[in-house]
């Protein structure tokens, strides 16, 4: 596994264990942290460029949701393996 896609997988079991219940504050940390680095990934924050953060963070959101569409059963897995591993 790449480790774009281990940091998915954190990344979905951070959203199914807060769909179920409130993150302890270690786990929001550790969330919070993975959420920012995917977005990173996304948003091209390390391209160097100066920007409008706001901006930047619509299109990083916008790139993620359609990443996730053009990979909808991969992402369906993943999802599914978060959910199981919680007992859902």
């Amino acid at each position: 596994m790449t480790e774009f896609l281990k940091l998915l997988a954190i990344y979905y079991m951070c959203d199914s264990t807060a769909a179920v219940r409130p993150l302890s504050a270690e786990e929001f940390m550790k969330c919070q942290y993975t959420y920012e680095t995917v977005k990173s990934y996304f948003s091209g924050l390390d391209d160097g460029s100066p920007t409008d953060i706001a901006a930047r963070n619509r299109n990083a959101y916008a790139e993620f949701k359609a990443w996730e569409a053009e990979n909808a059963p991969l992402v369906s897995q993943m999802r599914a393996t978060a959910k199981a591993q919680l007992g859902g």
